[in-house]
């Protein structure tokens, strides 16, 4: 089973400018081409209030940086129901022809509060991913008129994209109804940051089960998460220093309840979260203890890690030094 690694980036800080951010970020990927990373990945929140991590347009920013890397280029995750899919055909098909071909959509659901605020039903939320989905492979190969419950299109989309059949589709999801969207319409499941991994083990296995009932090859099948990451020469170090950083990670997607244990019970988000999770949500520590974490996920079916080495308003020396002992000492363990 071949392991590939990506960078998960928070593309939006509230202490720097976006313009300056992609320019570090540009040198970041061509450090992580030099020590074999194989792409770079950016989420989608739409927020309301000063808040650094996702940004409302994921496209755009990787679309910025596509000329300066060779990584391959992926959204983690694009918010599938508050699209227009007839829209997000002809971005994603333009981003795969800037980006000559590596470009990779991951979709999830998103929230309900999302998507009130753009109009969209929440309980049709499930409907309108299958349908969006099948709409975007469609599209991308060429047929000129679909029909369904919720969108009708009539014309081709020109241009379109460089990869035959259109950007590989990963979809996120913890529950069964997203393996099985993934396994029927989809080219991967993508376990997001929050995610334990109980949760990922049950969804990984059920995966490669439905691909096998699906009459595709469960053995080469891609399962991805996000895990938040922060590396130093010690596990002292890394807990003493990543702390602050890794924390308001957590506590964000704590206050939303979505810090679990591995029954799925929610933690108390006014404890510390930091010192209530281990490696079943967060990477951190020496490259020793990264190593003997990333195994324990690949002995889980993980096929592909995103590692969320930025987070917020970090500064760019921790996250290029994260870069560089995974990239010297993690690895070259995974090399084939």
């Amino acid at each position: 089973m071949s392991v590939k690694f990506g960078l998960a980036l928070d593309f939006w800080s509230t202490s720097k400018p976006l313009d300056r951010l992609l320019d570090d970020y540009v040198g970041l990927a061509i450090l992580a081409e030099q020590y074999g990373f194989d792409s770079v990945w950016a989420g989608e929140n739409r927020p309301r209030s000063t808040e650094s991590g996702h940004v409302p347009s994921p496209l755009l920013v990787l679309s910025a940086i596509a000329r300066g890397t060779r990584l391959r280029l992926g959204t983690g995750v694009t918010l599938l129901p508050v699209w227009n899919p007839l829209r997000l055909a002809y971005d994603a098909a333009m981003l795969d022809q800037i980006s000559a071909g590596r470009f990779i959509l991951g979709v999830g659901v998103g929230n309900p509060t999302v998507m009130k605020r753009y109009g969209i039903p929440p309980d049709e939320a499930a409907s309108r991913m299958d349908e969006a989905m099948i709409l975007l492979k469609k599209l991308w190969a060429g047929e000129e008129e679909f029909q369904g419950k919720h969108f009708n299109v009539k014309g081709k989309v020109y241009p379109g994209p460089v990869q035959p059949g259109g950007p590989p589709i990963w979809v996120g999801g913890r529950i069964r109804r997203s393996v099985e969207r993934a396994a029927k319409l989809g080219d991967a499941w993508y376990g997001a940051t929050q995610f334990h991994l109980e949760v990922i083990k049950k969804q990984a296995h059920r995966y490669r089960e439905l691909l096998l009932a699906e009459g595709r090859d469960p053995a080469s099948a891609t399962v991805a998460i996000n895990r938040t990451t922060f590396v130093a020469e010690t596990d002292e170090q890394a807990r003493q220093e990543g702390k602050p950083y890794v924390s308001d990670v957590l506590n964000f997607y704590g206050r939303m309840g979505l810090i679990q244990d591995s029954r799925g019970n929610a933690l108390d988000p006014q404890t510390d979260l930091f010192e209530a999770v281990g490696d079943e949500i967060v990477f951190v520590g020496s490259p020793e203890t990264c190593l003997e974490s990333i195994r324990k996920y690949e002995k889980a079916g993980v096929t592909h890690f995103n590692l969320r080495v930025s987070m917020g308003n970090m500064p760019m020396e921790l996250i290029e030094r994260s870069v560089t002992l995974l990239g010297k000492h993690v690895l070259p363990h995974f090399s084939s």
